[in-house]
């Protein structure tokens, strides 16, 4: 089995890091193989994506001066769009065959560490160009 999404090449029924339903027949068609090497870089990847997003995002409402709801509204568009550009354009909708997560799971996934670095980043340039 390939993941596409880590470009690395996942091991047959013999791997240690099966989980699920699976069993040693390789002839069965219930087979569940899940490769925690590729969940593990491709978590990663979306880890730092995500973080990523959230200071480009505190950076830009701050130097846009938004402040209060506006703000909070800009961060939560930002999350939601770079949620579904990893899904859209590195998983093509198909959630299920590079996680175990449901939708919303993956879609708030890291909110409360990118919500940190938002608001660092936020008050940060805000203070920056409207303060000083």
């Amino acid at each position: 089995m390939i993941d596409p999404m880590a470009d690395l090449a996942g091991g047959g029924p013999d791997m240690s890091s099966m989980m699920g339903g699976a069993s040693s027949n390789p002839d069965d068609n219930n087979q569940e193989v899940f490769d925690m090497d590729a969940f593990r870089y491709n978590f990663r990847k979306m880890d730092k994506m995500r973080s990523f997003m959230g200071i480009v995002a505190g950076c830009v409402a701050g130097i846009l001066g938004l402040t209060g709801l506006s703000g909070l509204v800009c961060f939560l568009i930002l999350h939601t769009t770079v949620n579904l550009s990893i899904l859209a354009f590195k998983m093509n909708f198909n959630l299920k065959a590079y996680t175990q997560e449901s939708m919303i799971s993956f879609l708030m996934a890291d909110f409360q560490k990118c919500a940190m670095s938002f608001m660092l980043f936020w008050t940060l340039f805000f203070g920056l160009v409207y303060l000083f």
